[in-house]
């Protein structure tokens, strides 16, 4: 019986030992994905810790907010923008969907076919009238962009363009000039925004040689307007240099923002030929005939100094050669460059205010139900919201480096409890070994 009492004993003892073993062990022990979730759910990022954040600031309460995008986020962000997050006051994510100025840059046009129906002289000028032929019936039509047919011979002509729902009433809508000299021209007159006329007429100032412009074509285009909203301006550096009869300007593009013109200021009669690169020294495609002018004359300037290509780019910088052949180079005064941004569309609450993360090379793109309901909030008025100071976020403490980390793991764990396990097996087996 006493015997017994020992061995009881030591085994109760033994079970006590391997209890408080786990207890020292503690929760560390836990495999990895037992941890995680007593600590909750979290958002799904890929890992990595976020360097920057910035205030979100609203000017009102508002069902939806709109956010546009700076320099500094293109700077820091993933090239992507895969790692933007937005966080309500205490910390909880906030959905968004995130629009591209880029992704609208695409040419989309509707195409009126007009015909001339009047023409008259009125002193020294002539003047047109078209009649636009809609689309389809009960269809409106709808136009910012007139392109003319233009007679064979040289000219320069200032015109005025009106616009008219009866043909009867007119309104100016705006000026410009028309013209086909030393290998260039002029075809189309661009307005200020879409207008809905049936009626256009085409003013052809000081027209004593009675030129004709028999066709018009009218032409409603979403490329600039659809992405006016989300265009910017800045100076770039700029690096100017002349190597034999080129003239070279590098631009630097280090915030990799989305590049969608070049504009040049400059003086002086020229026409030069020119070509863009990027910092690789691949060629960019561009729009329009690949040259450069400008071009005084008694009463006009005929000009074109801006490079636009085909679709903005992104390169982290630009070549632009210009070929000056044996003349001297051009005078170059000033250069631009004219940029799209992005925009978040967030839903507004009480939690405010809100913060912008962004700089985790690591996050995954989230997703969130609110792009299901895009083209509702589309119709919704948007209250524009503000982005503060970038400010560091403060970095977390690193997990335990060295041997300490395959204790986590469930392999570990089991290895510890196997050998603990085995230790007092061993000790409770020689006990009652030398008991008996």
């Amino acid at each position: 019986m006493r015997l017994l009492s020992k061995t009881g004993r030591r085994a109760r003892a033994a079970l006590l030992l391997a209890v408080l073993g786990g207890f020292v062990l503690g929760p560390g022990a836990l495999p990895a994905h037992s941890a995680a979730a007593a600590s909750g759910g979290t958002e799904k990022t890929g890992g990595g810790q976020w360097k920057f954040s910035r205030e979100i600031s609203v000017p009102e309460t508002a069902p939806y907010y709109e956010l546009y995008l700076d320099e500094a986020v293109y700077r820091s962000a993933a090239e992507d923008l895969r790692d933007l997050r937005i966080q309500d006051s205490t910390g909880a994510p906030v959905p968004y969907y995130r629009e591209s100025g880029a992704e609208t840059v695409e040419e989309h046009s509707a195409v009126y076919s007009t015909a001339l129906i009047h023409k008259a002289v009125k002193e020294t000028d002539t003047l047109l009238d078209y009649q636009i032929k809609p689309l389809a019936e009960h269809v409106d039509i709808q136009g910012n962009r007139l392109v003319f047919e233009l007679p064979a011979e040289s000219f320069l002509k200032h015109v005025e363009v009106w616009g008219g729902y009866d043909g009867q009433a007119w309104e100016l809508l705006g000026t410009g000039d028309l013209y086909a000299t030393s290998g260039l021209s002029e075809d189309s007159i661009t307005l200020e925004r879409s207008y809905k006329f049936s009626y256009y007429r085409l003013v052809v100032k000081n027209n004593p040689e009675g030129l004709e412009f028999p066709g018009l074509t009218l032409v409603d285009s979403s490329r600039e307007w659809s992405t006016a909203a989300f265009m910017r301006q800045k100076t770039p550096q700029t690096e100017i240099t002349q190597v034999k009869n080129r003239t070279e300007m590098v631009i630097s593009n280090t915030d990799r923002l989305r590049i969608g013109k070049v504009m040049l200021g400059s003086t002086g009669n020229f026409l030069r030929r020119y070509e863009l690169y990027d910092g690789d020294g691949v060629k960019i495609p561009v729009t329009g005939s690949g040259e450069l002018y400008w071009l005084d004359f008694k009463d006009t300037r005929i000009s074109r100094t801006e490079i636009q290509p085909v679709m903005p780019v992104t390169a982290d910088s630009l070549r632009v050669v210009i070929y000056n052949l044996d003349d001297a180079p051009i005078s170059i005064t000033d250069l631009k460059i004219e940029y799209l941004v992005d925009r978040l569309v967030f839903a507004g609450g009480e939690k405010t205010p809100y913060a912008l993360l962004y700089g985790n090379a690591l996050a995954s793109a989230p997703q969130y139900d609110i792009i299901n309901f895009k083209d509702r909030i589309s119709g919704e008025q948007l209250v524009t919201a503000a982005l503060g100071q970038e400010a560091p976020v403060p970095v977390t403490a690193a997990e335990p480096t060295g041997t300490s980390w395959w204790l986590q793991g469930r392999w570990g764990f089991n290895a510890i409890i196997i050998a603990v396990s085995l230790l007092l097996i061993l000790i409770v087996a020689r006990k009652l070994g030398r008991t008996r």
